[in-house]
């Protein structure tokens, strides 16, 4: 369980005076009630103080003119006393897109009457943080998964000084209503019809410890007259409520009271609601050591775990008495931290610059320590450095000097080279294109040579022998030279017939 900063959790009835404290899970009964900050205080309205009504708005209005607009709607639909301050609170209802309002139940409950529940509560304690309306508890069986939500489930609960019933389809709240028979009008009833005086206290006693099935034969006679006039009360009730809310059937009924289940009420639930009642067997996940917890403790305790770890979560709480903001969110902690502040701006400057000057100061005084340290070193490492930049530049020159002489010995081995290699290959390969010149009777003029491109000149009496020489080069020396021309024309300058054309041969 994630409680933020609360150690624990007390709930509290203000009707029956107990109060219960949840450490780490385990539920203990409080023998008084004392005030701490690190816990989170929760309570219920009982159902018969406050109006349970539903009203419609429309969709344009902005949520931060929601509350308003409820309010206003809330006066005038339930035509409530303009001079007083309600304490209204408001839960949605699911619509559909398309609906062009949205649709809320409104709780509506007069401040004076919160303050006399909690008169004695506040008294003891400084504030409440949730007092949620009662019959809304049942929803954190569901958001805890410890009922199935499928369904249509009513639930009844009895206390001494109010009873209710509420109504859940699918997990969802759609109704509540206070019932008129709470545990001391159950008494004055029983009494009317015993003819005599029962105290409330032994009434609940006795239905507590005996249920319906006392061994008394004259209590069993009347137990039987209330207890059918208080189901039948109840199954109007469900009829109208299922009438309203387009409810074909209930599916499940639950039963319990401040204290636990009362015996054979489940005869009655059969035979007038045509229901089997189920009690509040409910696995809380709760420890604790304690002979009888009422299950409205238990649903507090749910809905504090929720709330606390959910702080925004949608659920009417009806408190008056809220947890004081943290200092600094008050406005008496906003101006302590408004003065605080000038002041701290108005000496922030002086003190800043004496502070600043002190800092420099020191840090001349180390720098200076520093420097003495440092600069024997300096000089020392300059002195070095300029030996090496000295010595770097004697070296440079005697490479500079022994690049002339690699240069020049390159350009004598180059020539030797060229001499010795290029020389004899172009020599061979100009005899063996002289060859095939003489077999096609073609002579030459000059030759060309540059790397390895010739361009030869040539001669011949008949242009067709030029040609046949260039085929025969490509066809059959294709691997060895590239040979081409770009034209064959007649030599203007000679009186001989002749042909002449510039052949240019690239050696592969």
């Amino acid at each position: 369980m994630k409680k933020k900063n609360f150690k624990s959790i007390v709930s509290i009835n203000p009707y029956s005076k107990s109060v219960f404290e949840n450490r780490d899970s385990k539920l203990k009964r409080a023998q008084s009630l004392k005030f701490s900050k690190n816990s989170y205080y929760i309570s219920f309205l009982a159902t018969k103080n406050f109006i349970v009504s539903e009203i419609n708005i429309s969709k344009n209005i902005p949520n931060e003119d929601l509350r308003d607009a409820i309010e206003i709607k809330a006066y005038e639909e339930l035509g409530l006393d303009q001079t007083i301050e309600y304490k209204i609170e408001f839960l949605e209802i699911p619509t559909l897109p398309t609906d062009k309002e949205r649709k809320f139940f409104i709780f509506v409950a007069d401040p004076s009457s919160i303050e006399e529940d909690f008169s004695e509560t506040v008294d003891k304690i400084k504030y409440i943080d949730a007092i949620l309306p009662s019959p809304l508890l049942f929803s954190y069986l569901y958001k805890n998964e410890i009922v199935d939500s499928t369904g249509v489930h009513a639930y009844i609960y009895f206390q001494q000084e109010d009873a209710f019933l509420a109504l859940y389809n699918e997990g969802r709240y759609i109704y509540s209503k206070s019932l008129k028979y709470s545990f001391n009008d159950m008494s004055e009833r029983f009494s009317e019809l015993l003819g005599e005086r029962v105290d409330e206290s032994e009434f609940a006693k006795l239905l507590a410890q005996e249920g319906l099935r006392t061994s008394n034969f004259e209590y069993q006679q009347h137990l039987m007259k209330l207890f059918s006039e208080i189901f039948m009360h109840i199954n109007d009730v469900l009829i109208y409520a299922k009438r309203a809310n387009d409810i074909d059937k209930i599916d499940k009924v639950f039963i319990s009271s401040e204290f636990g289940h009362i015996s054979g009420i489940d005869e009655y639930a059969q035979t007038y609601l045509g229901l089997t009642a189920l009690d509040f067997s409910f696995d809380y996940g709760f420890l604790s050591e304690e002979p009888f917890i009422e299950d409205i403790h238990y649903l507090l305790q749910l809905a504090a775990i929720s709330m606390i770890e959910d702080e925004e979560e949608d659920i009417p709480n009806f408190t008056l008495f809220k947890r004081p903001p943290p200092v600094w969110q008050r406005p008496s902690g906003r101006l302590v931290a408004v003065t605080a502040a000038s002041l701290l701006l108005a000496f922030a400057y002086p003190i800043y610059n004496t502070a600043y000057y002190y800092k420099l100061k020191y840090d001349i005084h180390v720098l200076n320590k520093e420097y003495e340290k440092l600069h024997p070193e300096r000089v020392r490492l300059e002195t070095a450095l300029n030996d090496l930049r000295n010595k770097k530049k004697s070296v440079l020159a005697k490479i500079d000097k022994e690049k002339e002489v690699f240069q020049k010995r390159m350009k004598i081995l180059n020539s030797i080279y060229d001499k010795k290699v290029n020389y004899p290959m172009k020599g061979k390969i100009i005899s063996e294109l002289s060859q095939d010149l003489l077999r096609y009777k073609v002579q030459t003029s000059s030759i060309k040579s540059e790397e390895n491109v010739m361009v030869w000149n040539l001669l011949s009496a008949d242009e067709k022998r030029i040609t046949d020489f260039i085929k025969f080069i490509s066809s059959k020396k294709g691997d060895k030279f590239h040979i081409e021309t770009n034209r064959i024309e007649k030599d203007s300058n000679s009186t001989k017939e002749r042909y002449v054309s510039s052949v240019k041969v690239v050696i592969k």
